[in-house]
């Protein structure tokens, strides 16, 4: 019986802790890209044999996230891009050392910040590199990045 009552106690300790594990969108509306839009440019025909898209540009991320609701609370922040009716999208960049670098795909989403948000803003230069296949339509599409907060 006393083992039973511990296992219930554990389980319901677990579902607390997930039901704590929130997911918000953060307030992004003050990051920009430089330029402000991004023609694709077409890769090397040898180049874009590697299978990574035919086409692809370069834009420069200055990210400014409103964490104050948030301060001195642990979690994971996570870039997404959402998906579209076109072919995949990838999105591979650097940073300047506050958000780590990495790589996300239309439809995912990867994590950039880990640990307690220090301040009201979570601020960052990414240098972002775009790539796409040959149905990419520049005058027809745009890209929807967010970011979200995931609690601990």
């Amino acid at each position: 019986m006393k083992r039973a009552a511990c296992l219930l106690a554990a389980v319901a300790a677990m579902a607390t802790t997930a039901a704590r594990a929130e997911t918000h969108r953060l307030d992004d509306s003050l990051t920009h890209t430089v330029p402000p839009h991004v023609q694709m440019q077409w890769r090397p025909l040898q180049a874009a044999a590697d299978g990574s898209g035919a086409v692809e540009a370069w834009v420069r991320v200055n990210v400014r996230l409103d964490t104050r609701a948030f301060v001195q609370r642990s979690g994971r922040v996570y870039l997404a891009l959402e998906r579209d009716q076109s072919s995949p999208v990838e999105a591979v960049w650097t940073s300047q050392g506050r958000l780590q670098p990495g790589r996300v795909v239309s439809g995912e989403r990867t994590l950039v910040f880990a640990g307690v948000i220090p301040g009201a803003t979570l601020d960052d230069q990414l240098n972002m590199r775009l790539r796409a296949q040959t149905d990419w339509q520049s005058d027809q599409r745009r890209l929807n990045f967010h970011f979200e907060f995931d609690a601990d």
